[in-house]
């Protein structure tokens, strides 16, 4: 895995033995501000991603028990899969990162096992429990990650 996001560590390899310039040094720069938040909201996600998860399975099935009884185990294990993601994602400042890693995972499961309408409903219901327990910053950093997911659920309905 590489240590820098795809936009910084595009900037270094074009550098190319020359100092960046003030532009190029720009992403650099709000990488290093932004670093505290995202840290915060990578921990947060972390040591508690999987009460959120299972808070959203237990709302959807109130909707739908057959579901989450027969896929309720597996359904626990791709949601915290991609809240981890989400997690390194944040953290790293690299959505590219999150739709190459994990996206294209997720589209091959959940196409196989056709659930997507479903899921869509667990992960709004996953992003209204994050909404309901971690602080407005964290939301904020965690929400195009989960609008990547649902759109993508959406486009398979």
């Amino acid at each position: 895995m590489h240590t820098l996001n795809h936009n910084l560590e595009k900037s270094v390899l074009e550098a190319d033995g020359r100092y960046l310039s003030a532009q190029e040094l720009s992403p650099l720069e709000q990488y290093a501000r932004t670093y505290a938040v995202r840290l915060h909201t990578y921990q947060q996600l972390r040591d508690h991603g999987e009460p959120l998860v299972i808070q959203a399975l237990r709302k959807l099935a109130q909707m739908y028990p057959e579901l989450v009884q027969q896929h309720g185990a597996r359904c626990k294990y791709d949601m915290t899969e991609v809240l981890r993601y989400v997690a390194l994602s944040i953290l790293r400042d690299d959505e590219t990162f999150f739709k190459e890693q994990m996206m294209s995972w997720l589209d091959t499961i959940l196409l196989a096992h056709k659930k997507t309408a479903h899921c869509t409903t667990a992960y709004r219901f996953l992003q209204e429990a994050i909404a309901a327990a971690l602080p407005a910053q964290d939301l904020a950093l965690t929400r195009p990650y989960l609008d990547i997911v649902t759109q993508s659920l959406q486009s398979h309905a």
